[in-house]
């Protein structure tokens, strides 16, 4: 029920995959940035706020920046797949 509900957007998204790319090479760009300054500095923020510092920052930055990899590999081969 959930799915259906979204169809239209799903279809155009499909439709439009520039747009798609696009939005996911944006957020993975972000999430590369954050995850190349929490490795750099060595600190790190949690989604409530709170600050991290050590290993667990380590591990946060690790995490983002595969993230933000995918999400930049993704959002390439939807813009190339848009441009063909």
């Amino acid at each position: 029920m959930l799915l259906a509900r979204h169809e239209e957007i799903n279809k155009w998204l499909a439709e439009h995959p520039l747009v798609l790319g696009g939005l996911f090479l944006v957020l993975g760009l972000a999430l590369l940035g954050f995850g190349i300054n929490d490795l750099v500095t060595g600190k790190s923020r949690t989604k409530w706020g709170a600050e991290i510092q050590g290993g667990m920052a380590t591990l946060s930055g690790v995490v983002r920046v595969i993230g933000g990899m995918g999400s930049i590999v993704f959002g390439a081969y939807k813009l190339i797949e848009g441009l063909l």
